[in-house]
């Protein structure tokens, strides 16, 4: 049995205060929500990481991506800048 998932790229867009939404943006603009995260659902002293696991969320998809480029093996210089660049965006920092 194959496992499937939404395909990328996601995106994440802010709520309300401590509210994330884990979109993905299809051809035609529209958004279909993947996940909401909330900062009252998470551990008190890791309620201020709401919209750093809502970055890692939305990442998921390149960074299957990336991993499967890393593994192929033909991977060079330019799969590694990709991985680099997901790792970036998961990090909440510009890719």
């Amino acid at each position: 049995m194959t496992s499937t998932h939404t395909p990328g790229p996601w995106t994440t867009k802010k709520i309300d205060t401590g509210v994330y939404d884990v979109c993905r943006v299809g051809n035609d603009g529209l958004r279909t929500r993947v996940c909401r995260l909330h900062a009252s659902q998470i551990e008190p002293e890791h309620g201020g990481d709401v919209e750093a696991n809502a970055n890692l969320i939305a990442s998921a998809p390149a960074m299957l991506d990336a991993l499967q480029r890393l593994a192929h093996p033909m991977a060079d210089d330019d799969d590694l800048d990709f991985a680099r660049a997901i790792i970036r965006k998961a990090k909440g920092q510009q890719p």
